[in-house]
């Protein structure tokens, strides 16, 4: 059986491919490498935050799970307290997720009110990420995280219920991130995802991501921030991009768009494509996904490792 902290681990990619015949003659060859790196950047931090929200319904579901098979893989829960009306539990990571895809070191603390059960509609639980070293094992890339979030179980019910009495769960994660990339860049992430678990547990469990937030004239953000060079960026998913377990909780399917308006330049993501930079078929995972890019009525295509 899959411990249930596989189910809440997506994959992320980094490493460029080649490209395809650009659009337009570009006159500068490096005009698509901001967006690309938010590209990337973005699913490296969509990937923590859906891990730790991942943790967190989990340590707050034992009462039901009755079982150490499902608590999160090199998490201690270091104590549970009461202060007032507010129960917290301190958590500390040492080692890989349950998925082996990201190393974790640092402390997470969660809170949730004394008579507020997760299982319940609209139960929310505050979220704290204290200094969370996260390295990605495939390539041994380091960031490092601190933020706040808060954390919504809109349908009510658990994902291990999927398959059982239960057709779906919807969770909705809103808050900060402050990111340190291994370039010492620091980056702020505001994130507004909305998941929504659909299959059976614990062996075939999908979900899909959509945003939420709101900034400006903005609407339906997933992500927006300020990115490794400065950039003011927002990210909207115009289709929902759906995550399957039997992929490891890549992204399979979905698009996204980056919009980076000081610059005029942006980006479509569409996720689903081989290693020959095909569309997938049937029920194969794919390897990469698709960034069509434009700058200053400049634009081109690449592809990315997931």
């Amino acid at each position: 059986m899959l411990t249930y902290g596989l189910i809440l681990a997506a994959s992320f990619g980094l490493i460029l491919s080649g490209c395809k015949k650009e659009k337009n003659d570009d006159p500068d060859p490096n005009a698509s490498t901001s967006v690309q790196q938010v590209s990337q950047d973005d699913q490296r931090v969509g990937s923590i935050n859906d891990d730790l929200a991942g943790d967190a319904e989990l340590i707050l579901s034992q009462t039901l799970l009755k079982s150490s098979n499902y608590l999160p893989c090199n998490a201690t829960i270091d104590s549970v307290v009461v202060v007032g009306d507010t129960v917290i539990h301190y958590v500390s990571y040492d080692g890989p997720n349950c998925n082996n895809t990201l190393n974790r070191v640092g402390k997470m603390e969660i809170r949730h009110k004394q008579n507020e059960y997760w299982y319940s509609p609209n139960a929310s639980v505050r979220v704290t990420i204290i200094d969370l070293v996260v390295t990605r094992i495939s390539d041994q890339k380091t960031f490092v995280v601190n933020g706040n979030h808060l954390h919504t179980n809109v349908s009510g019910g658990l994902i291990v219920q999927l398959g059982y009495n239960l057709t779906s769960v919807t969770h909705r994660s809103a808050g900060y991130m402050q990111v340190t990339f291994e370039d010492n860049s620091n980056t702020t992430w505001n994130v507004a995802r909305q998941l929504v678990y659909t299959g059976f547990f614990p062996d075939s469990v999908n979900f899909s991501v959509t945003g939420f937030g709101v900034s400006g004239t903005y609407q339906n953000l997933v992500t927006w921030g300020t990115a490794r060079n400065g950039d003011q960026f927002f990210i909207h998913i115009p289709q929902a991009v759906l995550h399957k377990q039997q992929c490891f909780f890549a992204p399979v399917s979905g698009i996204k768009k980056i919009d980076i308006p000081t610059d005029n330049k942006g980006a479509t993501l569409t996720f689903g494509y081989d290693s020959n930079n095909q569309p997938v078929t049937g029920n194969d995972c794919p390897t990469k996904y698709r960034v069509d890019w434009y700058k200053n009525g400049y634009s081109g295509t690449v592809y990315l490792w997931l």
